[in-house]
């Protein structure tokens, strides 16, 4: 649930405008708390995207668009799929457009194409089902010599800055143990870090994202002086696992008592033990832990 604040945020929309479709156009509602504030579903924020692309995009009155919209809820269609159980399929034309404004270096038409996006989709539909195989397309684009690595970067940095918009959204829990996310030096993989950074920052924990390839040297001692309690880092290959234990061993022995989640491709069917959490790089993985947590928190809630 958000307050209107962070509702407002995540559309790009006034909060005025939210209230006068709310109230003046019945468009949706809002559950309320005990002193009376809006708190806003995820259905609610895709009625309001949808309405807005209604009107600022087909130019339709709003007074109209929530005729359709109310009416399309009497004769509802199939409802979309989780994130994390669709194919990339469904979403073929947006990664096509997107992948299009990138080969040609058309930043101007690729934010576009990301918040129009935005605006029609939920968030981690834009992220999983768009983004990744996006990605994943220019990593191979540029492996096979289609794109330079001047395409790759330029694009990586437009993707992390929209990370960045989200994870600035989402109100943290003073309660919930601070996260430091990073991969270790050689690991120059960071979306699914990204991804799962996300996912804590949208369940209320504060993450210090330090990104690729960072150093070992001066981890630890940054862990005691902010009071870091778990760390994250994502291994895109088994490779690098020896890179994995050996910054855990290092952080462990001077905080014994962090605890270490672990995430990405190169992880495959490791249990996790003492201190140490594989969650591999699916999200239905990354909700059974956070399930797990609520029953057994790793430290203090």
């Amino acid at each position: 649930m958000y307050n209107i604040k962070a509702a407002a945020k995540i559309l790009d929309m006034p909060k005025v405008t939210i209230r006068s479709w709310e109230t003046r156009y019945n468009a949706i509602t809002p559950a309320r708390t005990e002193s009376g504030h809006r708190l806003y579903s995820d259905q609610n924020l895709e009625d309001l995207k949808w309405l807005k692309i209604q009107v600022q995009d087909r130019g339709i009155k709003i007074s109209e668009a929530v005729k359709q919209l109310h009416a399309s809820k009497r004769n509802p269609v199939e409802k979309e799929k989780t994130p994390e159980s669709v194919s990339s399929e469904p979403y073929h034309k947006q990664v096509q457009e997107l992948y299009l404004a990138a080969s040609e270096m058309d930043t101007e038409r690729f934010n576009y194409l990301l918040d129009l996006h935005f605006s029609l989709f939920h968030y981690r539909t834009v992220f999983f089902s768009i983004i990744v195989p996006l990605m994943v397309r220019i990593g191979e684009e540029w492996e096979n010599g289609s794109l330079t690595v001047a395409h790759e970067h330029l694009i990586t940095n437009i993707v992390q800055q929209r990370f960045n918009q989200f994870f600035r959204v989402f109100p943290i829990l003073p309660e919930l143990p601070k996260v430091m996310a990073l991969c270790p030096s050689g690991e120059h993989h960071q979306l699914g870090l990204l991804l799962f950074s996300l996912f804590m920052r949208e369940n209320g924990y504060q993450v210090m994202y330090f990104g690729e390839n960072t150093p070992l040297d001066g981890i630890a001692q940054l862990t005691i002086e902010h009071d870091i309690e778990i760390t994250c880092m994502a291994v895109s290959s088994p490779h690098m696992l020896p890179a994995i234990n050996q910054y855990i061993d290092s952080i462990a022995a001077e905080k014994p008592e962090m605890q270490f989640l672990i995430g990405g491709a190169g992880i495959n069917e490791q249990k996790s033990e003492k201190n140490r959490w594989f969650l591999g790089d699916s999200y239905d993985l990354w909700q059974e832990w956070l399930d797990q947590q609520a029953k057994n928190p790793l430290s203090k809630a």
